[in-house]
């Protein structure tokens, strides 16, 4: 595929609607949500003295018992929506 002279001619100019939502709207709102949990991650772990990873882990195994630990059946009696 090429581009051709009438392409050029024809683009817009800036990027499109929902382009331009996603990059000012959506991506800073999820990294700062990530940067405050590793904050928070951090905090956490020197408040503690163990590493952040074990914390994560730690974490991790406690969401995994969580949503294997609930028979199938019940699972939708925790949705409060």
């Amino acid at each position: 595929m090429t581009v051709g002279r009438d392409y050029m001619l024809k683009k817009t100019t800036g990027p499109s609607t929902p382009k331009f939502f996603i990059d000012t709207q959506l991506v800073p709102r999820v990294v700062n949500a990530i940067g405050r949990g590793e904050v928070m991650l951090d905090r956490s772990a020197v408040r503690l003295g163990v590493r952040p990873s074990v914390l994560a882990a730690g974490a991790a195994c406690v969401m995994a018992v969580l949503l294997l630990g609930i028979p199938r059946g019940q699972r939708g009696a925790l949705d409060h929506t």
